[in-house]
């Protein structure tokens, strides 16, 4: 797992085709967990996996620094429920090793492991509709599948399980 073990490996995230880094402080800046981070769920699934990190500010040079999440078990609990929850995404691809808080000085950031989805699973779909609510990765950003490759995940889906 990718260690956030000092401010300085902090300082050197960048967001991309595998990371991604929000901010999570919610309406009463003690923490939640961002409606956006469902999206980048299934685009990291649909793409090559990847890792989001929550608690994390983004300054206007790029960097990033800890904001921290006050109640990570608060924001756990969503997670976990939005996860196994059909209606919010089509497939729970965590383990609880593939989720950390690291408790730093300056205050705690969640990192969550989002592997690859197997041909069987693809596509990890929100709200339970492949169609308009499959994403993708591209460079830092997570972007609506079109149809055609919808299509073409749920053909390679039904080749792989026959």
């Amino acid at each position: 797992m990718l260690g956030l073990s000092s401010l300085q490996k902090i300082a050197q995230l960048r967001e991309g085709v595998s990371i991604e880094c929000k901010l999570a402080q919610g309406r009463d800046g003690t923490g939640a967990l961002p409606d956006d981070m469902w999206e980048t769920y299934s685009a990291f699934a649909n793409t090559r996996g990847g890792y989001i990190f929550l608690g994390l500010r983004e300054l206007p040079d790029k960097h990033y620094e800890v904001a921290g999440v006050h109640h990570p078990k608060q924001v756990l609990d969503k997670l976990w429920q939005g996860l196994n929850d059909s209606r919010k995404v089509s497939i729970n691809l965590l383990a609880n090793t593939d989720i950390k808080i690291w408790r730093l000085q300056e205050g705690n950031v969640i990192s969550i492991k989002v592997p690859k989805a197997t041909v069987q699973e693809q596509p990890v779909y929100l709200h339970g509709a492949p169609y308009g609510h499959s994403y993708c990765r591209r460079g830092e950003a997570d972007h609506v599948c079109e149809d055609q490759h919808v299509q073409a995940m749920l053909t390679a889906q039904t080749m792989a399980i026959s």
